[in-house]
């Protein structure tokens, strides 16, 4: 995977691979997950540090967007910055066509006493959670996925809280999948495949 970096207030930003765009938010790096994303997909990773202000990683998206020229792009945020990608996905909607967050941590943002908009977020979202997460209960993802109006639940056996080092090729595998078929990559309740 070729790839470019840049060091920004937030932390690094690289880019590598080529295909459709994603933006994947992590906290530190896993080589793994960003090099089988990158065989697939042109993968901009913002590592963002412990003490980076949400605010300024927002900016750091619309800049990173930017700077590579890429205008649509799936977004993928690990744990803690979820509330991050939940705001950007909802601020930028006309940009992100799907959204996926990996055992998201808060339906709350940073703290507020407000509830997320999860409503208004039009993106399909797949959310997923290990079911041996003991920080936060995977039963959390039945929320986003009453909320969302586009939302995938799934669970992924026997991962804990941190399912990309847990079972990363697991989580690599129905990520992919959801990333290349995106809202169809599961049969609609209602479907007529299944209940003509």
């Amino acid at each position: 995977m070729k790839s470019a970096s840049k060091d920004l207030s937030t932390g690094k930003i690289t880019e590598g691979g080529s295909g459709n765009a994603v933006f994947l938010l992590q906290r530190a790096p896993n080589e793994t997950i960003v090099d089988q994303l990158g065989r697939r997909f042109r993968v901009v990773t913002i590592e963002v540090g412990p003490s980076a202000d949400p605010t300024d990683v927002a900016r750091t998206l619309a800049e990173a967007g930017a700077r590579t020229g890429i205008r649509k792009y799936s977004l993928v945020a690990e744990s803690d910055l979820a509330p991050v990608a939940i705001a950007h996905a909802i601020e930028s909607a006309d940009s992100v066509e799907t959204l996926i967050l990996i055992a998201p941590q808060a339906i709350r943002t940073n703290g507020a006493s407000k509830d997320l908009p999860l409503e208004e977020i039009k993106a399909p979202t797949l959310v997923l959670f290990g079911t041996r997460d003991e920080v936060i209960a995977p039963e959390t993802g039945r929320i986003y996925a009453r909320r969302i109006p586009c939302c995938f639940y799934t669970l992924v056996y026997d991962a804990g809280h941190d399912i990309s080092t847990d079972r990363p090729q697991a989580l690599l595998s129905v990520a992919c999948d959801f990333l290349d078929n995106r809202e169809k990559f599961v049969v609609p309740a209602g479907s007529s495949a299944i209940s003509p």
